[in-house]
């Protein structure tokens, strides 16, 4: 499914506004190679969506420079992130994508990045997300769940895959056990099909584009849905539907932000602003790329894009949050900014 909104590419193309020919950053990337870092292993769609950046906003930078990807797996993206804010190059060569789930946990523990000093460049796309289980699992419904465990895979405490399955155990009771660790959408898929774990959050495009055929021969079993709503599985339940509790649903809007900011991409803080702009620009025309679309089209994954001004707003509103619901839930989700002592 492809889906770019017109007014979406305008408003980001005037808010950038034109890179006259005499601005630094046209010379500054030629010659030059830059890197997309990816925030997770290959064999999954964050891997891919990082290959459709790499393979075609070089098109639209200035000076064509050569574009390479580059996975940097750990902790659901926070290795990633850390990395971005204090060690990559602040120049415009390394672009990264977010691993969603990792926007909110500089609200709940301590680490090297903010994301709201992140310069975004925008989003490639939104997306469902699901819960499934394998084929031969019975517990395959919240309310069985709340009375069977079922082992989840995840990768680390700052994917959605590892954040929404924690969560729902405390606000819904059910009984998943996480089996955290691996790195990336390919090795829990791989995990699932050994049997090494019964489920996983995923994306329904993930699904397309990286095991089709486990949707064709209903290899998997899904159960429940968050974010954008997708046709295919508009009659599955969602799961914020389930969750009436007042407070916990303010904890949900924060577990939901990652699901509004998507495949989204950016630039480490201290970048100049000429080569900002010239990036976002890149992005907001490879939007437009028949190339692209195409590529996405054939490897079965959405374009349902957002500008980086809907990326700020999403993070900053997400920063303004009753500190009382972020500490909630970073309690829910294990962590200790508070370092008191276990006794």
């Amino acid at each position: 499914m492809i889906k770019v909104k017109k007014s979406i590419l305008g408003a980001a193309a005037a808010a950038v506004g034109g890179v006259l020919l005499a601005n630094p950053a046209n010379a500054f990337f030629e010659g030059k190679t830059v890197t997309v870092v990816v925030p997770s292993g290959s064999g999954g769609t964050f891997h891919l969506y990082g290959q459709l950046v790499q393979r075609h906003i070089g098109r639209h930078l200035p000076g064509n420079p050569n574009v390479v990807v580059q996975n940097r797996p750990g902790a659901g993206g926070v290795k990633a992130a850390n990395y971005m804010a204090a060690a990559a190059p602040k120049d415009g060569t390394v672009i990264a994508e977010i691993n969603p789930g990792s926007v909110i946990i500089p609200l709940m523990r301590k680490v090297r990045f903010d994301p709201r000093e992140f310069n975004w460049i925008g989003t490639l796309s939104v997306r469902t997300y699901t819960l499934a289980v394998w084929n031969n699992v019975k517990a395959d419904t919240i309310e069985k769940q709340r009375k069977t465990e079922v082992v989840m895979g995840a990768s680390g405490v700052g994917s959605i895959n590892y954040q929404l399955p924690t969560f729902l155990n405390a606000v819904l009771g059910t009984k998943y056990k996480l089996i955290k660790g691996y790195k990336g959408g390919g090795a829990i898929n791989l995990a699932m099909e050994r049997g090494e774990v019964q489920g996983r959050g995923n994306f329904y495009s993930g699904y397309l584009g990286a095991k089709p055929h486990w949707i064709r021969d209903k290899k998997v079993k899904i159960y429940a849905t968050i974010g954008p709503v997708r046709p295919e599985v508009k009659n599955i339940p969602r799961l914020r539907d389930m969750v009436t509790d007042p407070f916990d649903r303010k904890m949900m809007g924060l577990v939901e932000v990652g699901f509004n900011v998507g495949q989204a991409f950016y630039l480490p803080p201290g970048t100049p602003t000429d080569r900002v702009a010239a990036v976002r620009k890149a992005f907001t025309a490879m939007l437009q790329d028949k190339a692209l679309l195409d590529e996405a089209a054939r490897r079965r994954v959405p374009v349902n894009a957002r500008t980086w001004q809907d990326n700020e707003r999403v993070v900053n509103d997400a920063f303004n949050v009753d500190p009382k619901v972020s500490k909630k839930l970073s309690s829910i989700l294990g962590f200790n900014k508070s370092k008191k002592k276990k006794k």
